[in-house]
């Protein structure tokens, strides 16, 4: 928003600026006018942003009379601007003030987030993409990820559906930002923070700011007193999250939260996977994420522990590595994936690569 700061234009032109957007309120300006008005705006460069200026903050003051601490913003500027070259001067005070007062209430009239449509993002495995929202906020689905969001009056409604989605809220007090996803909601007003879902199970990454994550509420068996209700579930859990933990929910009340490197968590954003003395069935099961071709891990291999860094996707560059480091042999197998076999197995053919 430009702001009718001193030192940007002189009292003279913000004057005559007003001047004009009082004129042309008032309604259509006769041929004489426009034409002495189009002259004005022609006589020197800063002219138009300065007449832009008082556009902006003219709507700025339409939208403080609405809010009770600014009542009789509009009312009192355009009596003043009714009067002489002072009242004109006291003018532009006043919708500096006013936007001064709005930019405090954190209201902006260009940049008030908007509401959510009703829209839907994919992915497909290997596939990453960023999307801005409505209302400013930043979405980006991580590989096999499907979203949805909502329109709604009181609320941004998001759904993550499968997959993982790292969501930069747009700040917004009245409007809280809900993701749902396996069962829990995740509410959020301005922060950014990572989601996945792998079957039931939620994880939460909380990156900056604060989010409050629930379980489901009443299940229908229980809001209707049936044989078959768990008692355990009338009461939903309620999680207040401070950045740099990580909630993990396997059920809707096996909870687990805890301290996390967010940097390593969300290393996908990089283009990266990182791994921290993890044993290497997990390490494959993350790389296939990402990949069509996907490992298998030999069972005596499956609690070898592995620390590095890998591209997402890369499960070829990955398994010669390992072989590479003389950690493994390789097979191909007839479907197409990389076994990952004890280098006491040697493969039949001879071909300890992978092609």
């Amino acid at each position: 928003m430009k702001l009718l700061e001193r030192g940007k234009a002189t009292d003279a032109v913000r004057e005559a600026a007003i001047a004009w957007r009082v004129r042309r309120e008032r309604g259509e300006l006769a041929p004489v006018e426009a034409e002495a008005f189009a002259d004005w705006l022609a006589a020197a460069p800063a002219h138009p942003d300065v007449y832009a200026a008082v556009g902006e903050l003219w709507l700025v003051t339409a939208e403080l009379e609405r809010h009770p601490l600014f009542a009789d913003t509009r009312a009192w500027a355009r009596a003043a601007a009714e009067g002489g070259q002072a009242s004109r001067r006291a003018l532009a005070a006043a919708f500096a003030a006013a936007a001064i007062g709005l930019a405090g209430l954190g209201v902006y009239v260009q940049t008030a987030p908007k509401p959510l449509a009703d829209q839907s993002f994919r992915t497909a495995i290997g596939q990453q993409a960023t999307v801005t929202l409505p209302d400013g906020s930043q979405l980006t689905l991580n590989t096999d990820t499907v979203v949805r969001t909502r329109s709604d009056d009181g609320r941004r409604l998001v759904y993550l559906d499968r997959g993982q989605a790292f969501f930069k809220v747009a700040k917004d007090r009245r409007h809280p930002f809900i993701v749902t996803a396996a069962g829990r909601t995740v509410t959020a007003l301005g922060t950014a923070f990572d989601v996945r879902v792998d079957g039931g199970e939620l994880k939460v990454v909380l990156v900056e700011g604060k989010v409050r994550v629930e379980s489901a509420r009443l299940s229908a068996g229980v809001a209707a007193g049936g044989p078959s209700a768990d008692a355990s579930r009338t009461h939903p859990m309620i999680t207040d999250m401070s950045p740099g933990s990580e909630l993990v929910a396997t059920t809707q009340t096996q909870w687990r939260l805890t301290p996390t490197d967010v940097g390593r968590e969300t290393s996908w954003l990089q283009g990266q996977l990182v791994f921290d003395d993890e044993p290497l069935v997990v390490i494959a099961a993350e790389m296939n994420r990402y990949s069509t071709r996907k490992i298998v891990v030999d069972p005596r291999l499956a609690n070898r522990r592995l620390s590095g860094n890998f591209s997402p996707g890369d499960v070829h560059g990955f398994s010669k590595a390992l072989h590479a480091a003389r950690l493994a042999d390789l097979k191909d197998m007839p479907d197409g994936a990389i076994q990952i076999v004890p280098l006491a197995e040697k493969n039949p053919a001879g071909d300890m690569g992978v092609g």
